[in-house]
């Protein structure tokens, strides 16, 4: 009897070991499924940090743009034109498609007509003008901050030895110190007739350089003329 007893309380304690052995333990690390899902909500806020830049970045950004657009503004160059028969608009137009400069068309409130310029005829309005050195003929519209510009072209054809008289009515209208004033012009043969240093003379605060003259034959195809005067009075390389 205590033999089967014995054998009894053997098996019951081996049996108790083996249920102890399959237990959770009641500590120790987290579930394998939820390492890995903190490993990739690390690596997305790695990610996130990576592709938004900083605020030093930012600035440096801005600051960049912000130097370009001075370096646009400090350049900026306007063709300023009369033209009454085509000739001087032509080479302005040349000369704006070289430089990229903006452009701007000297417009009469009064347009001239044929008549009004027959050099043969000393009654003629445009004769009347140019012999009268106090005449200012009246401009359409104006320029729009003409501040803005460093370098400005000025295209006129030539009449009677000079500018036409509303040339003298643009210089008086703007102001010119500091700038530099380019001068080109047109005509059948009179060369510049010394018009640079009638535009030296009305505009004191200014820079003029050498002028440059176009027949009105080669107006149309004034290309090569304009970039070696450009290369000349160094606004081209």
């Amino acid at each position: 009897m205590k033999k089967i007893f014995s054998v009894f309380l053997t098996v019951f304690v081996l049996f108790s070991l083996a249920a102890c052995g399959r237990e959770e333990p009641s500590g120790g690390t987290e579930p394998e499924s939820a390492v890995q899902s903190t490993g990739v909500e690390s690596e997305e806020k790695e990610d996130n940090s990576e592709s938004t830049p900083s605020s030093d970045a930012q600035g440096a950004e801005t600051n960049e743009s912000s130097a370009d657009e001075t370096d646009e503004a400090g350049t900026k160059a306007l063709v300023v034109y009369f033209s009454a028969t085509g000739n001087t608009k032509a080479v302005a137009e040349t000369l704006t498609g070289l430089t990229g400069a903006d452009i701007y068309e000297i417009v009469p409130e009064q347009p001239y007509t044929d008549e009004d310029l027959n050099y043969n005829d000393r009654t003629t309005r445009a004769t009347v003008e140019q012999n009268d050195p106090d005449a200012r003929p009246a401009i359409q519209g104006s320029i729009t901050d003409f501040e803005q510009y460093e370098v400005v072209y000025v295209g006129y054809p030539i009449w009677w030895g000079d500018m036409p008289r509303i040339l003298y009515t643009f210089f008086d209208a703007y102001d010119f110190s500091g700038k530099t004033i380019a001068p080109f012009c047109t005509s059948g043969g009179s060369g510049l007739s010394g018009t640079p240093g009638t535009i030296a003379e009305l505009e004191t605060g200014a820079t003029v350089l050498d002028g440059l003259h176009v027949s009105d034959s080669a107006a149309d195809n004034a290309e090569g003329q304009v970039s070696d005067w450009l290369v000349d009075i160094g606004q081209a390389e």
